[in-house]
């Protein structure tokens, strides 16, 4: 596997949403595809840029309709699938459906407290309990688990470690608040923290008993910024080079384009392309 080359991408499906998380980046993009033939064609498209994995994410993707659908259609093509979800759709019945198209689930987890989720805006006192239920089911269904943590002013001071060590993840992404104009602007005040806050997150869960060596991820703002290649509902090119979405059409894009809206620096330095 080349790691000098963009491999991976994220399509924000949907920015439908179930939860109301303040923190929340996804929310005013363009309208989604609702045509499987134009999902097709973009996932196609994706596979001869050279993209290898996939990554559906929100706004809540079990919330398209077409979900099960275009999964399908990405593991046929021979992409590695992966989802991110705030679980509140998973259960018994979806994940094992799921596993026949998906590879990884990915999981929102910001606390170990369920008043902390509470105030971030992610659910109403039980997501922990049901996000403990569903991943016992995600690794008996075969499936590898991912945890995303978002750390804001009411979680820096956390140790996350006993849950995580519960959660038995594969990899365990922890990012930092991060601003984008038009987005998040409300809460971001309320919930940033500095550089020096981040790094005391990471003194305290920093551990590779918990899922193994170089398994745990921390991105910082400046990590994430200019490093992800995204795909809109609409199926554009995202880029957040300045702070903020502009919107790229996709038609047209090849591997030297990729670069005019991203940096590959920036992309390979964050660890983006491992053993997936």
């Amino acid at each position: 596997m080349n790691k000098e080359c963009i491999k991976s991408a994220n399509w924000h499906l949907t920015t439908r949403c179930n939860y109301a998380c303040k923190f929340c980046f996804i929310k005013n993009l363009d309208s989604e595809i609702m045509d499987l033939k134009c999902a097709e064609e973009i996932l196609v498209k994706l596979k001869d840029i050279g993209i290898e994995k996939i990554n559906f994410v929100g706004g809540e993707p079990l919330m398209h309709p077409l979900l099960f659908e275009i999964t399908k259609i990405s593991k046929d093509l021979g992409f590695v699938v992966s989802l991110v979800s705030n679980g509140y759709f998973l259960n018994r019945k979806s994940i094992y459906k799921l596993s026949s198209f998906v590879d990884w689930i990915g999981l929102s987890v910001d606390s170990s407290y369920e008043r902390v989720e509470v105030a971030l805006g992610r659910g109403n006192g039980n997501h922990i309990k049901h996000v403990l239920e569903i991943s016992d089911i995600i690794h008996e269904a075969g499936l590898k688990l991912k945890i995303n943590t978002t750390v804001t002013r009411l979680n820096y001071a956390e140790d996350m470690r006993s849950l995580l060590m519960n959660l038995k993840p594969e990899r365990w992404k922890i990012l930092q608040i991060l601003h984008i104009k038009g987005q998040n602007d409300p809460y971001f005040g309320d919930l940033s923290i500095t550089d020096r806050e981040f790094d005391y997150f990471i003194s305290l869960n920093q551990d590779n008993a918990i899922i193994g060596e170089g398994k745990q991820v921390f991105e910082r703002n400046n990590d994430m910024i200019d490093s992800y290649f995204m795909l809109s509902p609409g199926g554009n090119v995202m880029s957040n080079r300045n702070g903020n979405y502009s919107l790229v059409p996709f038609n047209g894009i090849n591997k030297q384009d990729i670069m005019q809206t991203m940096s590959r620096s920036k992309y390979v330095k964050r660890g983006s392309v491992y053993a997936w």
